[in-house]
């Protein structure tokens, strides 16, 4: 992840909340869970340079052991990993960003107010 697509906490959290918000209308306790942990290796700077790479996840597969066992019986969830929702939630908050921006219109120095200027 490069410096211009990097995301600041803001944008994590406000993607996290409405994620923590539509699991707990559904009464999913495991998905609050793993949220919870894609958050942590969200805001975690060592996630973009170790388990990123190592496992490449996408929003559709992951090379971790939990993904790996996802049909387990002791897993007991069939959901995405913590990989995967933070891929999801990355993709999210640059949505919203895009969504968001606004362009910056410069006008002549003599339209703004002489106090404004100073």
């Amino acid at each position: 992840m490069n410096n211009q697509t990097l995301l600041t906490k803001s944008e994590i959290f406000t993607v996290y909340n409405q994620m923590r918000a539509a699991a707990r209308r559904e009464g999913n306790t495991k998905q609050i869970e793993r949220l919870n942990k894609a958050l942590g290796i969200l805001l975690s700077k060592e996630y973009y340079a170790g388990e990123r790479l190592a496992y490449i996840p996408t929003k559709d597969s992951c090379g971790c052991k939990d993904w790996e066992f996802r049909f387990s019986s002791k897993r007991a969830y069939t959901g995405g990993c913590k990989h995967m929702l933070a891929e999801v939630m990355m993709q999210s908050a640059l949505a919203l960003r895009a969504a968001h921006e606004v362009t910056v219109w410069l006008t002549p120095r003599e339209s703004f107010p002489a106090e404004v200027i100073a």
